[in-house]
């Protein structure tokens, strides 16, 4: 089954480790893929632009379209631990060609990271550090963000908080959020769809009803039936 994601959507991706998951965000906005075909469309007045189709003739057009059009939050956070809280925004910024300190200054509110801005990663609390990486992948309000399991390392309470704020700041931005998950509870709860992987393929994308209620396959339903045991 294909993958189409509409512009604004919030989509996670659930299966099993293993499963791909990982794998096919990453290559959405991230890695060269070898095989394979997906556009996006709209960016910059380029309908159906395809990145694929670039590589090896303008990579710096390649570059300069992935930095402004792509956040990314990986699981560990990812942060530059050579610089504190606010440089990794500034980063961010400075890579996207742009300068924003107001954008920088609300997302350290909105995220209660006002307090910890001067400190390097090493000062800051797992909690802090996911924050910051979230507030860096979303600092240049890019079109598509991308995570990759973002709140795995964090405790239930601060896990369900980030959940709400996650929510929030998705629907300010308006941007597309291709959210990977092993929780399925999460993914029923803060997604538009869900799509579920198995062996590098999409066995069904739903919405979270739907897919609860009309699985199309034994997989899904055992496989989504899990989170409600």
């Amino acid at each position: 089954q294909g993958l189409t994601i509409q512009a604004g959507e919030f989509v996670a991706l659930v299966g099993q480790s293993g499963s791909g998951k990982t794998m096919l965000v990453e290559v959405l906005g991230l890695l060269r893929r070898t095989s394979g075909a997906f556009s996006y469309s709209a960016f910059d007045g380029q309908d159906n632009l395809d990145l694929a189709a670039l590589w090896g003739q303008n990579s710096a057009q390649v570059s300069s379209v992935r930095s402004r059009m792509f956040g990314f939050v990986p699981q560990s956070g990812g942060l530059f631990p050579f610089l504190n809280a606010r440089e990794n925004m500034e980063a961010a910024q400075i890579i996207c060609n742009m300068r924003d300190p107001k954008e920088i200054d609300s997302l350290l509110v909105e995220l209660d990271l006002v307090g910890v801005a001067n400190h390097p990663p090493t000062a800051l609390s797992m909690g802090q550090r996911q924050r910051v990486a979230l507030a860096r992948a979303m600092v240049f309000e890019p079109r598509i963000i991308l995570m990759d399991e973002p709140l795995s390392a964090l405790d239930k309470k601060l896990r369900e908080h980030m959940q709400i704020e996650l929510k929030a700041l998705h629907q300010k931005l308006d941007a597309t959020v291709v959210y990977v998950t092993h929780d399925q509870r999460e993914a029923l709860t803060m997604s538009d769809r869900i799509a579920v992987v198995n062996h590098g393929r999409i066995e069904q994308i739903e919405t979270p009803e739907r897919l609860y209620r009309q699985p199309h396959s034994f997989f899904v339903a055992d496989f989504v039936g899990e989170s409600i045991s």
